[in-house]
């Protein structure tokens, strides 16, 4: 039997995986990408929309459809990544800031329940504000972001503290930290993740789209 072509420099090594209908399986991706110290460029292929190509180099991403299409429940969402080691382009002219896509990937991929990246007894704090012109938004998620600055809390104690439905602090919690925009300190018993912050630190806030990030 003939041995497979070998694949074009650059394509993914496989497929694109089959995950349960929904947000989570893209969620997942996209934050074991972020773990990669190689440029790669993220595809999403909602069931029955365009693709949604995000470059997390620039945190920038490209659909040909508006924020406003996103679907809560996308059915099918196929996922493919593609290198980009020496390659210094960037999209398209009309590519945006990541910001709001992960922001709603995030709120939908769990259901109310905890990322699969995050671990019971984790406590969180707001690392940047994340600009909630952009996002769309509840008043009880607006709240839950705002509690997230006071400082580190646990999901349970910042629903408590934000008057917020346990489910809706998670989901906050798994947009923001999808979006990179919160400073996590592992449960009691293990050693934190990130190193101690001080009493009087306080998230910087993010003006545009594209301004660094800092603070982390």
């Amino acid at each position: 039997m003939d041995a497979p072509p070998p694949e074009p420099a650059g394509a993914s090594p496989a497929p694109p995986p089959s995950f349960p209908e929904g947000w989570a399986g893209p969620a997942m991706a996209i934050q074991a990408v972020r773990q990669i110290p190689r440029p790669i460029l993220v595809s999403l292929v909602p069931s029955g929309l365009p693709p949604i190509v995000i470059d997390l180099r620039y945190l920038t991403y490209d659909w040909d459809a508006p924020i406003a299409a996103f679907p809560a429940n996308p059915g099918p969402v196929q996922v493919g990544t593609h290198y980009l080691d020496e390659d210094p382009r960037e999209l398209s002219q009309r590519a945006t800031g990541v910001d709001p896509l992960l922001w709603l990937i995030g709120l939908n991929a769990f259901a109310g329940a905890r990322a699969s990246w995050l671990r019971a007894g984790d406590r969180f704090k707001l690392k940047w504000w994340p600009d909630l012109d952009v996002m769309p938004h509840t008043p009880e998620q607006a709240r839950v972001v705002k509690t997230l600055a006071g400082g580190l809390m646990t999901v349970e104690k910042l629903a408590q503290k934000a008057k917020a439905d346990a489910g809706v602090a998670h989901d906050v919690v798994n947009a923001l930290s999808l979006m990179a925009a919160l400073r996590r300190v592992d449960g009691p018993g293990a050693a934190p993740s990130l190193p101690p912050m001080s009493a009087d630190f306080q998230p910087v806030v993010k003006i545009g789209r594209h301004s660094p990030r800092r603070g982390g």
